[in-house]
């Protein structure tokens, strides 16, 4: 396919007419807490069932990603399982902690999301793999390229819709994640995990955990 094809591809997919959906069933990064210096951080350990932040504890997250917690701005404490660290926040900023393939911590600063008629695919490559892409087959184009490892990158996507993905490596798929429901105002993560050629992708949706 063409580079000017695939371009044409990417934006029929990012400007996709929503069908009409329920602004209260809506859930994701716009449901903040009130206090608007706050920052917001999360833990991604897989493997880990419980996360605890800044002195809150998240419990059962699934695929080793917590909720995203309020805090206020400084060096806020994270662990989850055998893992521990902290986090130096800015207001109004969005953390991702998580643990690379190799055992060494990552702090990854995630795009807010900004538009409410859209959802913010989040994706996070905690592999081997030195450089990952996302394919949407549907569009016959990459929705994120060129993903470096112990890295992340997202991308706004028009919702509702459902719509399978690929992660490639050099071209070939080497994991997928079927039939995600992007809803509006909606975040998704897809955490790319393995070594020595298994792999596989599993998506969350993105929450919030308003700390007392």
């Amino acid at each position: 396919m063409k580079r000017s094809t695939k371009l044409i591809a990417l934006a029929s997919l990012m400007l996709l007419s929503a069908t009409p959906f329920a602004m209260a069933q809506d859930d994701g990064l716009y449901d903040a807490p009130v206090d608007p210096n706050s920052a917001f951080v999360r833990v991604l350990v897989p493997g880990a069932a419980v996360a605890v932040v800044n002195g809150t504890t998240v419990d059962d997250i699934t695929e080793g990603l917590s909720a995203y917690v309020n805090v206020q701005p400084g060096d806020i404490p994270v662990s989850a399982g055998d893992v521990s660290g902290s986090i130096t926040t800015s207001p109004g900023a969005y953390y991702t902690y998580a643990w690379s393939v190799e055992g060494e911590p990552l702090v990854l600063q995630d795009d807010p999301a900004s538009d409410p008629s859209k959802a913010t695919v989040y994706f996070y490559n905690l592999s081997d793999l030195a450089s990952v892409d996302l394919f949407v087959p549907a569009a016959k184009t990459k929705a994120l390229e060129g993903i470096a490892g112990d890295t992340g990158k997202s991308v706004a996507l028009k919702a509702p819709l459902t719509l399978d993905f690929e992660v490639q490596a050099d071209g070939k798929p080497v994991a997928t994640v079927a039939a995600l429901d992007l809803k509006r105002r909606g975040g998704v993560s897809i955490i790319f995990t393995g070594s020595n050629g298994t792999y596989t992708a599993a998506a969350v949706e993105n929450a919030f955990f308003r700390a007392q």
